[in-house]
C-alpha cells in the first residue's frame, strides 16, 4: 500500500557507482571516457608502474586521511605544547638574567634598587610597544573575544598569524620581566627550589590563562586553513567553530597541565551551549598536548625539583608524612602536595571553609568592580585618556615602575615577601608546615624560602595581611596594562593567601588541632589555602571547574568536598553581585554580545522583541521616486533603511546603506546625468516629429492618388 525499497539505499548506490565505472571502462553510453592528464602517463608506462601507481594511491590516502579530526586534534596538541615549552624556555632565560642582575649588586642599594626597576619596566614596555604595532587585537586576555566569536559574531584580525605572533612575542616578554605565572607556574631551571630564593619577581602580576585560550584558537584557525588544502571539510564554518571549541581547553590544559579541568573551565568560560559531539575532541586535544608539554618538561631536566618546602607540621610525623623528594625524572604534579589522606579534615572545620568561600566570593565581586572602575575613570578623564592616547608606552611603564617599586625587596617589599616569585609563592601557601603552631611568635623549622614570610618586627599574620591587601589593588590595576595578559593567576594566589590566613588563624587557635575520638589531628594551612585559591579564582570567573584545576594542580583530591563548598557558596555571592571579569571586559569593549540577564532579573524573561521594537520607522519601496528617497534621508538618521515590495505588502525584500542611497541619488541627480536626460529627451521629441511628419506625408499622397 505504501511502497517498500527493495535494496538498502547505500548499497543501492555501490552498485550503481560500480555499474556506471565498469561503462566507462568498457567505452559504453553517451559521456566520452576522459583522457588521463600527461603527467599521470609515466605511472602506467615502464617496469615499475604497478610500484608506481600503488605509491600515488597511498600518497592519495594519505591525503585524504589529514583531513581527518584526529590527526588535526594531534597537531593542534604538538603545536601547543611546542609553544608553550619554548615560551617556558625564554621566560626561565630572562628569569635567570634578572636574578644575576639583582643578586650581583647586593653591595649597593641604590644599583640593586635601579635594576630591580628598569628590567620589568623595559620588558613590559617593549611587550606593549610590539604589540601595538604588530597587532593591537593581541592586547589583553582573549577569553572575552573568544565568547564573541564562538557565538557566531565575525572579529577581524583576531585569529590571523600576525596576531599570533603578536601575542607570543608580547606574552613571553611580558611574563619574562620577573612574573613567573602560568608558563613559568612550573619549575624553571634555578627557580622555586627548597632551599633557594629563586628568581625575584618585580613585575605586575600578570597570568597567561587567558592569553593562551587566545594562542590556541588562533593555532586552530591557521591549522583549519592550512588543512583546508588537503579537504574541504575545513572550509566549513560548523566544522571550525566546532575546532575552536577544542583549541580553548586546549589552551588552559597545557597552560595548566591539568587537561579534565582545561576541559570543563573553557566549556563554563565561553560556550552558551556546548555540543556533547566536541567532548572528545577537547578532552582527546588537551590531554595530549598537556602529555607533551610534561614530557618535555622531564626531557629538559625541569620535573622534580618543584614543591616540598616543609613538613607536615605534625609531631611526630609518621613515616608517610616524612619529607620525600620527588623522583628525579617523572611526570608530577604543578604544586605536589602530600596532605593527610586518613584524616584530611574535620567536619568541625567545614563552617571556616564556607566562611573562605562567602568571603571569596565578595572579594570576587570587589575584584571586578576595582578593575572595571578603574577603566572606566581612565575613558571618563578626557584630559588623561588624550594624553594617553599620544603617549601610549608611558602608561604601562608608570605601572610596572610604581608596582616594582613597592615591591623592593629591601624596601616596602619585605612586609609582603617581595622577594618571592608567585611561583614559590605558591609553593609556599600550600605547604603542610604550619607557621603558627605554637602562636604568632614561633620560629619556623625551615628556612629557604619560607624564610621570606618571618619579619623581625612583625608576625605571619600581618604579612599575609598586607600580602592580599597590596597584591589585590596591584593586580586589578595591572591587567589594565595593554600588553598581552590574564588575571586569572594574579586572582589564584591571592586566594591562595586568603585561605592560608584563616588556615593558620585556625591553627593559632586550635593551636593542638581538633580532638575527635580521643586523638589529635593537627590543622592543616595548606588545605585552606587550596579551598581559597579555588573559590576566589572560581568568583571571578563564575566558574566551578577551578576546584577540578585545583586537584589536577596539587595531585590530591583529599580535600574535594570542602573545595567544592567553598567554590559553589563563591559562585552564589559574586554571581548576585557582579558579572564575571570575562563579561565585564566584553561590556567595557562593546563586543557584540549578549550576556546572561543573571540574578534578580527573571521579569525580564518576559519582555518580548515587539515590546523593545521601534514601530514608527522610515523604508523606501521598490517603486519609490527620487523625491521619496530624498524625503527619507532628510527626515530619518537610520544608518540603514529597510527596503520593502510595497507599502501595502510591507514584504522585507533587505535593507540598504544610508551612505550607498545618499552616493546613488548624488549619481543620479548630478549636473552631468541631466544633461544626459535632457539631451536623451530631445532627441526622442525629434524622433516623434519625424514620425508624425512622414504619417502626415503618406497619408496626404494617398489622397492626392
Amino acid at each position: 500500500m505504501y511502497g517498500r525499497y527493495t535494496q538498502d539505499l547505500g548499497t543501492f548506490a555501490k552498485d550503481e557507482a560500480a555499474r556506471l565505472r565498469l561503462q566507462q571502462e568498457n567505452g559504453e553510453g553517451g559521456t566520452p571516457q576522459p583522457r588521463r592528464p600527461s603527467e599521470l602517463l609515466e605511472y602506467t608506462q615502464g617496469r615499475c608502474a604497478p610500484c608506481r601507481v600503488c605509491a600515488l594511491q597511498c600518497q592519495r590516502f594519505l591525503i585524504s586521511k589529514v583531513g581527518e579530526d584526529w590527526v588535526f586534534l594531534i597537531l593542534l596538541g604538538l603545536v601547543m605544547a611546542l609553544v608553550s615549552w619554548a615560551m617556558d624556555f625564554a621566560i626561565a632565560t630572562c628569569l635567570q638574567a634578572q636574578k644575576w642582575m639583582y643578586g650581583g649588586l647586593d653591595t649597593n642599594v641604590l644599583l640593586q634598587y635601579l635594576a630591580w626597576v628598569t628590567y620589568p619596566t623595559v620588558l613590559i614596555t617593549f611587550s606593549a610597544g610590539f604589540t601595538q604595532i604588530l597587532a593591537p587585537q593581541a592586547v589583553g586576555s582573549g577569553i572575552p573575544e573568544m565568547k564573541t566569536i564562538l557565538r557566531g559574531v565575525v572579529l577581524k584580525e583576531y585569529l590571523t598569524l600576525k596576531t599570533f605572533v603578536a601575542k607570543v612575542i608580547g606574552l613571553t616578554c611580558a611574563l619574562g620581566s620577573g612574573m613567573p605565572l602560568g608558563k613559568e607556574v612550573r619549575a624553571v631551571p634555578g627557580a622555586g627550589r627548597a632551599g633557594s630564593r629563586g628568581a625575584p619577581s618585580s613585575a605586575p602580576p600578570l597570568s597567561p590563562q587567558g592569553p593562551f585560550v587566545h594562542i590556541a584558537s588562533m593555532c586552530a584557525a591557521l591549522l583549519s586553513h592550512f588543512l583546508s588544502l588537503f579537504g574541504g571539510i575545513y572550509k566549513n564554518e560548523a566544522r571550525n567553530i566546532e575546532m575552536l571549541a577544542a583549541a580553548c581547553a586546549v589552551g588552559v590544559g597545557c597552560c595548566f597541565a591539568a587537561p579534565i579541568g582545561g576541559v570543563l573551565f573553557s566549556i563554563e568560560v565561553t560556550s552558551t551551549f556546548f555540543a556533547v559531539r566536541n567532548y572528545w575532541r577537547g578532552f582527546f586535544a588537551a590531554t595530549f598536548s598537556a602529555f607533551i608539554f610534561r614530557v618535555l618538561a622531564v626531557w629538559n631536566k625541569d620535573e622534580g625539583t618543584s614543591g616540598r618546602v616543609g613538613g607536615t607540621g605534625l609531631p611526630p610525623p609518621s613515616p608517610a608524612d616524612t619529607p620525600r623528594p620527588a623522583p628525579p625524572e617523572t611526570i608530577t604534579a604543578l604544586f605536589k602536595t602530600r596532605f593527610r589522606l586518613d584524616f584530611p579534615f574535620d567536619l568541625q572545620e567545614l563552617p571556616a571553609f564556607a566562611v573562605i568561600g562567602i568571603a571569596s566570593g565578595f572579594g570576587g565581586a570587589l575584584f571586578v568592580y576595582l578593575n572595571r572602575k578603574i577603566v572606566q575613570f581612565m575613558r571618563r578623564q578626557k584630559t588623561i585618556n588624550r594624553f594617553l592616547m599620544k603617549k601610549r608606552l608611558l602608561f604601562p611603564a608608570l605601572v610596572t615602575l610604581l608596582i616594582s617599586t613597592l615591591t623592593f625587596p629591601p624596601g616596602f617589599g619585605q612586609f609582603m615577601a617581595g622577594q618571592l616569585t608567585q611561583k614559590d609563592t605558591l609553593v609556599t601557601l600550600f605547604d603542610n608546615q604550619t607557621w603558627a603552631k605554637q602562636g604568632v611568635s614561633d620560629e619556623f623549622e625551615y628556612l629557604g624560602i619560607l624564610e621570606a614570610w618571618r619579619h623581625p618586627r612583625s608576625n605571619v599574620f600581618v604579612t599575609l595581611v598586607v600580602f592580599i591587601l597590596m597584591k589585590f589593588w596591584m593586580s586589578a590595576l595591572a591587567t589594565t596594562i595593554p600588553v598581552p595578559c590574564g588575571a586569572f593567576m594574579p586572582v589564584f594566589v591571592i586566594g591562595a593567601a586568603f585561605g592560608r590566613l584563616v588556615g593558620e588563624s585556625m591553627a593559632a587557635w586550635f593551636p593542638d588541632g581538633i580532638h575527635t575520638d580521643s586523638n589529635t589531628y593537627r590543622i592543616v594551612p595548606g588545605g585552606y589555602a587550596v579551598v581559597g585559591a579555588a573559590a576566589l579564582s572560581g568568583a571571578v570567573t563564575h566558574t566551578v571547574s577551578t576546584a577540578v584545576i585545583v586537584f589536577e594542580l596539587t595531585g590530591q583530591i583529599s580535600h574535594i568536598l570542602p573545595v567544592m563548598i567553598a567554590v559553589i557558596l563563591a559562585n552564589a555571592v559574586a554571581q548576585s553581585l557582579q558579572p564575571s571579569l570575562y563579561d565585564s571586559i566584553i561590556r567595557i569593549k562593546k563586543l557584540p554580545y549578549l550576556p546572561e540577564l543573571g540574578w534578580g532579573h527573571h521579569e525580564k524573561y518576559n519582555v518580548r522583541v515587539e515590546d523593545i521594537m521601534v514601530r514608527d520607522i522610515h523604508y523606501v519601496t521598490l517603486n519609490c521616486k527620487y523625491r521619496d528617497l530624498q524625503h527619507v534621508l532628510h527626515s530619518t538618521k537610520m544608518k540603514s533603511l529597510p527596503l520593502v515590495e510595497s507599502a501595502e505588502s510591507m514584504i522585507l525584500l533587505g535593507s540598504i546603506e544610508r551612505a550607498q542611497v545618499g552616493a546613488l541619488l548624488c549619481h543620479q541627480l548630478s549636473p552631468q546625468r541631466r544633461l544626459q536626460a535632457l539631451r536623451q529627451k530631445a532627441l526622442a521629441e525629434d524622433g516623434h516629429r519625424l514620425s508624425d511628419a512622414s504619417i502626415c506625408f503618406q497619408v496626404r499622397g494617398a489622397a492626392a492618388s
